[in-house]
């Protein structure tokens, strides 16, 4: 599998806008080589998983987002707050 990531900054503000952006750019690698290394240990869970089984797995955790954004006092999670799928 290959995935392409289009990332594009665009900051109209006059004087703030090259260094708004360059910071920006900047900070995404680190943060997609954070979710490539979190989802990299979590293979052994999801690799043998069928198509069909991640995409309930994508509509639990979608719900679940949506859910925890309902709920601004809420931050963050456990790994009891993951549905377990087998």
């Amino acid at each position: 599998m290959c995935c392409y990531k289009l990332v594009t900054v665009h900051f109209k503000w006059t004087g703030l806008s090259s260094f708004v952006e360059k910071t920006i750019q900047k900070q995404y690698p680190k943060i997609f080589t954070k979710f490539h290394r979190e989802a990299f240990c979590w293979i052994d869970y999801w690799f043998d998983l069928t198509d069909e089984e991640l995409r309930e797995f994508e509509e639990k955790i979608a719900k679940q987002l949506l859910e925890q954004l309902a709920e601004p006092e809420k931050r963050g999670g456990t790994l009891d707050d993951i549905p377990i799928m087998h």
